[in-house]
C-alpha cells in the first residue's frame, strides 16, 4: 500500500512538472502596466519572429552595439513585447524581464554608446533616460519606456510610470475593449488603434462619399503582420460601431462580389499592374455619382458617348491593367449584362462629326476610335458580351482575337477569393529600378531587397478589411529570406 502511494506521488509530481514546463506561457501578465485609457496597442511576438526569421544567436548579435548575446540582456523573449499610446499622446513600450541584474549590467555597460544615463534606484524601481527624451523604468518583471518628453518634465513622467508599474490587472488595459480586440487579431505583429487618434486621416476620404459626421470613439483600426512559406502578409481593418459608417460599409460590401476570373488569362506577359473586381453596374453608378470628382468626369464623357448607361450595364468581372513597354499600354475589360448602350452609336458618330472637336469613328466591325478627349486615342471594342477599352489599336486587336497568357495563374486562388484585387509585377518593377540604379549603392540595396519579391498584391474580401501580400520568389520560407 505504501509502495502504491509512493508511485502515485511520483506520477503526480511528473504531471505537475510537465504542466509547469509545457503549459502555454502567460503572454500578457506584464501588460498590466499599460494604462486603461490607451488609444492604441501593439503586440510583438518576439519568439515567433525569431523563429520565422531563423535568426541564430550569431545573426542576432549583429543588431547590438557590442555584439552581445540577446539572451544575456535580462529580457524575456518568450513573451510578447508591447507598445501603446496613452490618452495624453505619450508613447510607451514594454518588455518582460527575466533577470533584473543582467538588465542593469547591460544598461550600465552599454549606456554611453546607447545614449542612456547610468541606472539609479528610486521607490523600488530602477531608472535611466534614453536620448534625453525617453524615460526607462523597470523591476524584476517588466521594463517600461515612455516618451518623448523634455528634461524638465521627466520627474513628473517618472511618477506617472511608477503608478503604471504598480497598478494591478483591474486598473489596466487588460480589462478594456481595445485589448480584447487586440487579442482577437492574429500575427507576429498586431495592433489596434482608436480613430480618435487621427480623425484627419478619415477626413481625407470624406470626398469618397463617406459620412461627414461619425463618432470616432466607436471606430477602431486593426493592423497585423504574419509570415508563411512564400508570403509575407499585412492585414488592416476597420471595426465600426458608428451606425452611419457601418451602413456605408455595408453598402460598399454589397457593391461587389467575388471575382470570377473571367479576364485572368487575357493579359500581356509584360503587364506591370493588374486590378480586378466583380460589380453590379447599377450599384457602381450610384456610388460614383456620390463622388464629386467622378460625377464631373461622367458628365464630361457623356458628351462623347453614353458612359453612364455603359457602366449601368456592367454585370460581372471588370479588369484594368497596364504595361510598361516602349509605350505604356492600358486596357480595361468588363462583363456586361447586355450591349444595349451601343444602340446609339450612330448618334455618337454624327455628334462627334458635327462637334468639330473630338472624334468618334468606326474603325472596323466592333471596333471604334475616340480621339481628342485624352492624351492618346482610346479604342472601344466589343467581344461577345464584353466591352474592351485600350489606348492601343494593336492591343485591342489582340484582345478581340483572344489574347492569352498564364502570368496571373499562380495567383488565381487568391484573386478568386477576393472582391477587389490589385497585383503589381515586381520583376518588371525591379528591372525598371535596375536600369536606374547605375552606381548608386542605396538604389542597389533596394533592388536587392525587392529582388526577393515576385509580386505585391492588395486585396479585399469585404469592405472593412484589406490585405497586402508580398509574394516571395522562394516558396519554401517567409521572413527568413530577408535575414539571410
Amino acid at each position: 500500500m505504501k509502495k502504491q502511494w509512493i508511485i502515485g506521488g511520483v506520477v503526480l509530481l511528473v504531471v505537475i512538472l510537465a504542466a509547469w514546463f509545457f503549459w502555454p506561457k502567460d503572454q500578457s501578465s506584464h501588460a498590466r502596466v499599460i494604462p486603461a485609457d490607451a488609444t492604441a496597442l501593439m503586440a510583438f511576438d518576439t519568439e515567433e519572429f525569431i523563429k520565422e526569421s531563423d535568426l541564430t544567436e550569431e545573426k542576432l548579435k549583429k543588431f547590438f552595439p557590442g555584439h552581445e548575446d540577446l539572451y544575456q540582456l535580462g529580457l524575456d523573449f518568450e513573451k510578447n513585447a508591447y507598445g501603446f499610446v496613452g490618452a495624453d499622446g505619450m508613447n510607451g513600450f514594454l518588455f518582460p524581464v527575466n533577470d533584473v541584474e543582467l538588465l542593469k549590467e547591460y544598461l550600465n555597460k552599454n549606456g554611453e554608446s546607447m545614449g542612456a544615463t547610468p541606472v539609479e534606484e528610486q521607490q523600488g524601481f530602477f531608472w535611466s533616460s534614453l536620448g534625453g527624451s525617453f524615460v526607462i523604468g523597470f523591476d524584476d518583471e517588466v521594463l517600461l519606456i515612455m516618451g518623448p518628453t523634455i528634461a524638465s518634465a521627466q520627474a513628473e513622467l517618472r511618477q506617472q510610470m511608477i503608478a503604471y508599474l504598480k497598478q494591478d490587472k483591474k486598473e489596466s488595459v487588460l480589462e478594456a475593449p481595445i485589448y480584447k480586440k487586440l487579442q482577437e487579431q492574429k500575427g507576429i505583429l498586431k495592433a489596434v488603434a482608436s480613430l480618435e487618434m487621427f480623425p484627419e486621416y478619415y477626413k481625407m476620404f470624406e470626398n469618397l462619399g463617406l459620412p461627414e459626421h461619425v463618432d470616432f470613439s466607436k471606430m477602431l483600426m486593426t493592423v497585423s503582420m504574419d509570415s508563411e512559406n512564400g508570403k509575407i502578409l499585412f492585414r488592416a481593418g476597420v471595426i465600426a460601431e458608428d451606425k452611419a459608417l457601418a451602413q456605408k460599409m455595408k453598402a460598399l460590401d454589397d457593391l461587389s462580389r467575388q471575382i470570377d476570373g473571367e479576364f485572368l488569362s487575357s493579359v500581356s506577359p509584360n503587364t506591370m499592374v493588374w486590378m480586378g473586381a466583380n460589380v453590379k453596374g447599377e450599384k457602381l453608378m450610384k456610388l460614383m455619382s456620390e463622388i464629386p470628382s467622378l460625377r464631373l468626369y461622367l458628365m464630361a464623357m457623356n458628351n462623347v458617348m453614353d458612359v453612364e448607361k455603359m457602366i449601368q450595364n456592367i454585370d460581372g468581372d471588370i479588369a484594368l491593367s497596364a504595361t510598361m513597354d516602349k509605350e505604356p499600354q492600358i486596357q480595361m475589360q468588363a462583363q456586361m449584362a447586355n450591349l444595349s448602350f451601343m444602340d446609339d452609336v450612330d448618334y455618337w458618330i454624327s455628334s462627334a462629326r458635327n462637334s468639330g472637336g473630338y472624334l468618334f469613328e468606326k474603325v472596323d466591325e466592333d471596333l471604334y476610335r475616340i480621339g481628342n478627349v485624352a492624351r492618346s486615342d482610346i479604342y472601344l471594342g466589343l467581344k461577345d458580351k464584353n466591352v474592351l477599352l485600350t489606348n492601343s489599336k494593336g492591343l485591342m486587336v489582340d484582345l478581340q482575337k483572344g489574347m492569352k497568357h498564364d502570368l496571373l495563374e499562380p495567383y488565381k486562388d487568391d484573386i478568386k477569393d477576393s472582391k477587389f484585387y490589385v497585383w503589381t509585377n515586381m520583376g518588371a518593377m525591379n528591372s525598371l529600378l535596375g536600369s536606374m540604379s547605375g552606381n548608386n549603392d542605396d538604389l542597389a540595396k533596394v533592388e536587392a531587397f525587392l529582388g526577393k519579391i515576385e509580386a505585391v498584391a492588395l486585396r479585399s474580401s469585404n469592405a472593412t478589411s484589406m490585405e497586402l501580400i508580398l509574394y516571395l520568389k522562394d516558396k519554401k520560407s517567409g521572413l527568413k529570406q530577408f535575414f539571410e
